[in-house]
């Protein structure tokens, strides 16, 4: 099916709880990434990186009000039009009369934020967005990884960062790669700290299913969940995002301890991830943390997704494996040279982003138009002239 051929959800029965509930079945089930719902207007829906209607009618504000009650809490309202962003996770979980179209024991989750503002006419309005998360976690083995990064995602220690913007699959790479884990080893005890739980990883015949901890609801904060495990004995811990000093130096800790600890970071190439780490700390130790944290870091990743013209997305990635050769290489220099030396590594082997986002549009996958997200109009001229 292509995107064209998403056709509006028939509301033919109504609007109401379980209806809706109904329609986020079938935004999974139609390969929806996101679900947008507004008052006083349609349903929209995300879907391989374009936005549609999906509804054949606008619900009114008051319709959404009461939905939201339903669906929640009457006590999250209130909490919203007090000015308060929720993040949560939401579950639907089928039974044997296949409610909401799932059947017994299929289960679909959802990450939900909600957030007050005005939108269009109107002037006070609560948005809901929710991310589709696939019932089932795809297989590291089909994510089209270069074989050097398959054969370094899980070093026995360290720290490995996946980065990227929202939205470029950074937390599916990671619970493919938890589950990749607790498939190929099971002898190692995988733990995660996340903001919300997204992907439920234990399956029924793990010797250990994973202990996946949510901040706000079952620790207070990503660096105390982290330094909790260090008395826990974890082979692999997983982290929602390097977001802060204290997050960021436990989980470099975690490495010199002998874990190995995941997460993600806002970086644009893998050499930014030194700097944008770094400068959480004050400026008199991030010269002793920026050598902590290159005796730690074993790889970083960063990826975007790529809308295609057969109106699906590929995924692109560039990375950087920090071996021995190069961390005695990045230790011969100060640590602010160590990105550029880096970017440059990548730059020189033709293996960033825009390298193969060129690739794709010669080749005829991609378009003018989504060349140019990834790709300045002076890097663009240097691969005309082939001096890129």
């Amino acid at each position: 099916m292509s995107v064209s051929d998403l056709k509006l959800y028939d509301f033919s029965g109504g609007l109401n709880a379980d209806a809706l509930r109904g329609f986020m079945v079938w935004c999974a089930r139609n390969n929806v990434s996101d679900i947008h719902l507004q008052g006083d207007n349609h349903f929209a829906v995300g879907r391989y990186g374009r936005l549609l209607r999906a509804s054949p009618f606008v619900v009114a504000e008051d319709t959404m009000a009461k939905l939201m009650d339903e669906v929640f809490t009457p006590e999250l309202r209130p909490q919203v039009r007090g000015g308060n962003s929720v993040d949560r996770a939401m579950q639907l979980d089928g039974d044997m009369n296949g409610r909401w179209g799932l059947s017994r024991g299929e289960r679909i989750r959802y990450r939900v934020n909600l957030l007050q503002g005005t939108a269009g006419r109107q002037d006070s309005t609560i948005a809901w967005t929710l991310r589709v998360i696939p019932s089932e976690i795809p297989p590291l083995e089909g994510m089209g990884l270069e074989p050097e990064l398959m054969a370094n995602i899980l070093p026995a220690k360290g720290m490995g960062l996946w980065g990227g913007i929202t939205g470029s699959g950074k937390s599916t790479a990671l619970a493919s790669t938890y589950r990749f884990c607790l498939d190929k080893y099971p002898d190692r005890k995988v733990t995660t700290k996340e903001d919300p739980i997204e992907f439920i990883l234990g399956r029924p015949g793990d010797v250990l299913p994973p202990l996946q901890s949510q901040v706000g609801k079952d620790i207070p904060d990503f660096a105390t969940g982290i330094r909790a495990d260090l008395r826990r004995a974890p082979s692999l811990i997983g982290v929602g995002e390097m977001r802060d000093r204290e997050t960021i130096d436990a989980g470099i800790r975690a490495g010199q301890l002998g874990h190995l600890c995941l997460s993600t970071t806002h970086i644009d190439s893998p050499g930014e991830a030194f700097p944008r780490l770094l400068m959480e700390f004050p400026h008199e130790s991030r010269e002793a943390m920026a050598w902590s944290l290159l005796g730690v870091l074993q790889y970083v990743v960063v990826q975007t997704l790529l809308r295609t013209t057969d109106g699906r997305r590929t995924a692109v990635r560039e990375y950087i494996i920090i071996d021995h050769d190069l961390r005695e290489k990045l230790g011969s220099m100060p640590w602010s040279r160590w990105g550029a030396h880096i970017n440059n590594i990548i730059r020189q082997e033709k293996r960033r982003i825009v390298d193969q986002a060129w690739q794709l549009y010669c080749a005829g996958r991609i378009a003018e138009s989504e060349l140019a997200v990834v790709m300045s109009p002076r890097q663009r001229r240097e691969f005309e002239e082939g001096t890129a």
